[in-house]
């Protein structure tokens, strides 16, 4: 077995724990804009996380009254990777990945 120790962690309890990859992929973070300004509408924003192996999973991540915590919530209902998005960098609409 190779040497785990670069892939070690202590948890708060103070457990030893090896980390451990479950998948890798591509990602893309989205926020709500007015379409009339264009400045922020909320503060929730959508992480969509595409895997590897084609899987494809979303989520809203909004933030609580705690500081530097946020909620992750599964939308009903899924887009997918065929959405469009507006991109600020080069003032266009294109697909999210």
């Amino acid at each position: 077995m190779e040497d785990l120790s670069e892939a070690m962690t202590v948890s708060k309890r103070g457990k030893r724990e090896v980390r451990s990859i479950v998948s890798r992929g591509r990602f893309a973070i989205i926020e709500y804009l007015d379409p009339s300004t264009l400045k922020r509408t909320e503060d929730k924003v959508k992480l969509i996380l595409a895997h590897e192996d084609g899987r494809v999973d979303e989520y809203f991540l909004i933030p609580t009254k705690t500081p530097s915590r946020l909620l992750a919530v599964i939308p009903k209902e899924k887009k997918g990777l065929d959405v469009k998005a507006y991109n600020p960098r080069t003032g266009k609409v294109e697909k999210i990945l």
